[in-house]
């Protein structure tokens, strides 16, 4: 029945996209582009400057923090990564990610500060060898690795180097990298040979069985060569007519598995199995490389009080109150203007000015200790409002705030939260 076609290429289109949206950055990186050297694989990439809005990369990238990433590959054997000892009151974090986007272990000043620390992972083909020392048992061959250093400001950048050096990865021997490349997701053919190639490469957990079952006929098969041309034509022109219909699912997911609180969107877990692929589908798509919720909470704003769209017309006030936000490391407010599918970027602005946070330097407190962010495209004539103006675009914006290593009760939301106001 073409119901359940529609419905099988729907989930196959959920399933795989994270393992494609992982792909793109990776393959990116293995080849240079815009301007980048080729990055190996088991090698490490600093970036050097903050993220502005020529940041394009990665999706939701923060402001805060530079990054170091490398892309690990364990079918050539164990990968060990070492950190040297870290100054103890700096901010540092290392996610390692799967292939489809689980963050599976994590290192950083919570749990390892200040060093030094080194760790062997090891791919699933090592799994029952003994290895000395630390290890983290990989899910698969394919780890990203992605390390944050805080930055408090563009005269601070000299003491996040020092820290970038002190990471080290160590292969085994050459591996061989990817051959497909990712070019376009709205491409089924493109699309699968992607996702069968990741498939292969990162042998899906046993508890996906049964949803792998259900979208081998459509053509999401682990390691099929060439999986397009050997569908039948009903299923091509299928996946051609229904692959929007996907996309526009996975974007649409992201805001109707949220849950709002006091006028912002917070994310909570999914237990339900399909639910949970369908929101991993989500988050690779408007926050690929988000942190787990331990280390960091991600809350977003994208209307105002009476549920219309914040757009840079008006003028916004963002009442941080005078408790602050509870975090352990740090908070910061920082503004994006959404694409067409679903990704978030900076915006140009005459100040460079992408987030507001606990570390910005010069900031206008009220008497009471509250803190006003003042949002809009326009710069603010007033000196003490123009210290704390976060520039707007023309149009449509959305407004996203993080806390890394949040207490309990922000974890929980029972605290009180920004409150926006029109200006």
């Amino acid at each position: 029945m073409k119901q359940d076609l529609d419905t099988a290429i729907s989930d196959a289109f959920a399933y795989g996209f994270p393992l494609y949206e992982v792909a793109r950055p990776r393959y990116r990186d293995m080849t240079g582009w815009m301007e980048q050297p080729r990055l190996a694989p088991n090698t490490i990439c600093h970036d050097r400057r903050l993220a502005d809005n020529q940041c394009r990369w990665i999706t939701t990238p923060n402001n805060d923090t530079l990054y170091s990433r490398a892309w690990l590959d364990l079918s050539g054997g164990p990968v060990q990564v070492a950190v040297d000892a870290l100054p103890p009151d700096r901010y540092w974090s290392i996610a390692f990610m799967d292939a489809f986007t689980n963050n599976f272990a994590l290192l950083g000043q919570h749990l390892d500060a200040p060093g030094p620390v080194v760790v062997t992972l090891a791919g699933p083909d090592d799994h029952a060898k003994p290895i000395a020392g630390r290890v983290i048992r990989a899910p698969g061959n394919d780890v990203w690795l992605l390390a944050r250093w805080i930055v408090n400001g563009e005269d601070d950048l000299a003491a996040a180097h020092a820290m970038q050096e002190c990471l080290s990865v160590t292969p085994c021997k050459p591996v061989r990298s990817p051959v497909v490349e990712p070019t376009d997701s709205m491409d089924p053919a493109n699309f699968l040979a992607v996702v069968a190639e990741q498939l292969e490469r990162n042998p899906p957990p046993a508890e996906d069985a049964s949803m792998l079952s259900r979208i081998a006929a459509v053509g999401m098969v682990p390691g099929a060569c060439d999986p397009w041309t050997s569908l039948p034509d009903a299923t091509r022109r299928a996946w051609q007519s229904g692959i929007a219909a996907a996309h526009s699912r996975i974007r649409s997911a992201f805001i109707s598995r949220r849950r709002k609180v006091r006028g912002w969107w917070v994310l909570d877990d999914l237990e339900d199995a399909d639910a949970r692929y369908e929101w991993r589908a989500a988050l690779a798509l408007a926050g690929l490389g988000a942190l787990p919720p331990a280390e960091a909470t991600y809350i977003g704003r994208t209307t105002d009080d009476d549920g219309q769209l914040l757009h840079g017309s008006n003028n916004y006030c963002l009442t941080i109150p005078r408790q602050g936000i509870p975090a352990e490391a740090f908070w910061s407010l920082s503004l994006y203007e959404p694409t067409p599918d679903g990704r978030r970027f900076f915006v140009e602005n005459p100040i460079n000015r992408y987030s507001i946070g606990d570390r910005t330097a010069q900031l206008h407190h009220e008497p009471d200790n509250s803190l006003r962010i003042y949002i809009q495209h326009r710069m603010p004539e007033e000196p003490t409002r123009r210290a704390n103006w976060l520039p707007a675009p023309t149009g449509l914006f959305q407004l996203s705030l993080r806390a890394y290593r949040p207490r309990r009760e922000l974890q929980a939301f029972e605290v009180p939260l920004p409150i926006l106001s029109f200006e």
